[in-house]
């Protein structure tokens, strides 16, 4: 993400780039997955997504290159992520209501900034074809609200075990949805599927003026 000024602005852009790795060439339909009974989609292989840059400060990119793999670091609470490791769970965060806080996101290992949406989503299995919301905070929620695919995969496989069923391999390639219902704000969105437009909870003026107070006593 970082080679690209254009995902400063966007979650997308044009490029082509090596995949070894048997674990991410699977995720990108590039190698077959034995175990995977889901449909393929049609989708560019040439375009990586979900890739909105987050703009730090120097002095934050200082103390994430000092920060050890597989530590915390100190300032903003961040894990740097080790090469070889564990993530930590990755959360949704709160909603407007409780004050619309993004959940902490791990260091990348190796650059001086958080992971980017899709990095995020290969942690948690989504194949690349999948998009999430072109904002950070609203992609991110997304992700730590799921549950992971291949752990889906897991029960699923289990359930089917127990009831002698053989599945099937799908042979129709599926379109992708419309993506600029990704891109939608609150309002348009609940114009648009006629929900109320607090489908997601506002803050209230009474909990902000609550908020107000107590950052005032602790001040």
């Amino acid at each position: 993400a970082n080679k690209f000024d254009e995902l400063r602005e966007s979650d997308e852009v044009r490029a082509t780039w090596k995949t070894d790795a048997e674990y991410a060439r699977r995720l990108r339909q590039l190698a077959s997955d034995p175990d995977d009974f889901g449909y393929p989609r049609h989708f560019a292989h040439d375009l990586l997504t979900s890739s909105l840059r987050t703009e730090h400060t120097a002095l934050s990119q200082e103390r994430f290159l000092a920060t050890e793999p597989g530590k915390t670091e100190p300032v903003s609470r961040f894990r740097k992520l080790p090469l070889d490791g564990l993530c930590n769970t990755l959360r949704a965060g709160t909603d407007s209501a409780r004050g619309a806080f993004t959940s902490p996101r791990p260091i990348h290992p190796t650059l001086p900034r958080v992971i980017t949406v899709r990095e995020a989503a290969r942690l948690h299995s989504f194949p690349d074809w999948f998009r999430f919301h072109a904002t950070k905070w609203h992609g991110f929620r997304q992700i730590g609200n799921s549950v992971p695919p291949l752990l889906g995969r897991a029960i699923a496989c289990s359930i089917i075990k127990a009831l002698g069923i053989k599945p099937q391999k799908p042979v129709e390639t599926l379109k992708t949805g419309p993506i600029e219902l990704l891109k939608f704000d609150m309002s348009k969105a609940a114009r648009h599927f006629d929900v109320p437009h607090d489908t997601i909870a506002q803050r209230t003026r009474k909990s902000a003026t609550a908020e107000t107070l107590t950052e005032l006593a602790n001040a």
